[in-house]
């Protein structure tokens, strides 16, 4: 099978077991049956590896129908497939890492540092600022988000130091969220992903979580050094914001208002320079007026169908698109359309070229 910078590549779907029970709605989402193997995560066109799996290939993304690598690809040629300017900066990488979500229980209270603390405590080019697309939810879905008014480091450390899980919960904005909603969380900002909701989170390109709790909900155990790494209590403190904004202010700063695209009504920027330099996010949306709608690519994109089906086309041929696959458009492929009889959303993902 030939892959080339050329040509749309379609990925297989790629499910990574991550430390929590779930997966369950994200096979609902691919439309597969009660046979398929269930995990809580899926990387989309990921050349990270698990941080859990040190050593193996485990994260990463291989074409569809074939065990070759989209690392090894880029890794041969990355100005052909990036972009010249993109490969320039950031040879191989990406940038960022696109991700399914969904766990039977509330994650761990949760950090992560920017992108000057990742050097400082881990040695790693990248923060991580992320942002949660909301696919779907449950009766009572919800997330934590950002410290409450009136929270001090101190206070906190204490809750942490005692494992007081229900007090650490309570110095944070507990928010119900519906399906569409978009969050996006910078490097700093607590949070804590609640159950009974599937979200496609978009961060930069690493593996790194510092965590308040090492005792899930379930009563089990991690490592009480999986909290903090080697960073240590300390540096895991440094890494928090203590911005303690209300709740309006926190909703303004975080939930993200989509702008539509002037010219491109079918079109809605969900995470773009307003919120990051680092990546962005769109929405595709086609429905009877807008059944074919060219895409530029300046640089590249990855493409994740979320509803309904169509093709993609471009100079070099076709493919046919459906709920729940994952495609990548090389830096060859200068624009592409999107073609639909019955309705298709897309959400693509890229990074903007002024940081390339």
């Amino acid at each position: 099978m030939e892959f080339s910078p050329d040509k749309i590549c379609k990925l297989a779907p790629n499910k990574v077991d991550y430390l929590i029970p779930g997966g369950e709605m994200i096979n609902a989402f691919l439309e597969e049956g009660p046979e398929a193997k269930v995990c809580s995560q899926m990387w989309v066109a990921s050349l990270v590896t698990s941080a859990l799996c040190p050593g193996t290939t485990v994260g990463l993304s291989r074409f569809a129908g074939s065990d070759r690598f989209l690392r090894d690809c880029l890794a041969e040629d990355p100005a052909a497939w990036l972009g010249t300017a993109h490969a320039g900066r950031w040879g191989a990488d990406l940038g960022f890492l696109l991700k399914l979500l969904h766990s039977r229980d509330r994650l761990l209270i949760q950090t992560h540092p920017d992108g000057e603390k990742a050097m400082k405590y881990f040695g790693l080019p990248h923060g991580k600022d992320e942002a949660w697309y909301v696919l779907s939810t449950r009766p009572g879905a919800c997330i934590w988000l950002g410290f409450r008014p009136g929270v001090t480091p101190q206070g906190f450390r204490a809750l942490i130091e005692a494992q007081d899980s229900a007090g650490m919960l309570a110095c944070l904005h507990k928010i119900e969220i519906q399906p569409g909603q978009v969050y996006f969380i910078p490097a700093g900002t607590v949070h804590a992903l609640g159950s009974d909701c599937l979200v496609a989170e978009i961060q930069e390109p690493v593996d790194l979580t510092l965590r308040a709790e090492y005792i899930r909900p379930d009563g089990s155990r991690l490592p009480k050094e999986s909290m903090y790494g080697a960073a240590g209590m300390d540096g895991m403190m440094d890494c928090f914001t203590f911005d303690c904004l209300s709740r309006e202010e926190l909703l303004r700063r975080h939930l993200s208002a989509p702008l539509p695209e002037g010219s491109e009504p079918w079109r809605k920027k969900l995470i773009s320079a307003r919120q990051t330099s680092r990546f962005w996010m769109d929405e595709l949306t086609l429905g009877p007026d807008h059944r074919l709608a060219e895409v530029s690519n300046p640089a590249f994109q990855v493409l994740l169908v979320l509803e309904g089906a169509g093709e993609l086309r471009w100079a070099g041929g076709t493919l046919p698109v459906r709920q729940g696959e994952e495609f990548f458009v090389p830096h060859g492929v200068p624009s592409f359309r999107c073609a639909t009889e019955t309705g298709l959303k897309l959400l693509t993902c890229g990074v903007p070229e002024g940081d390339a």
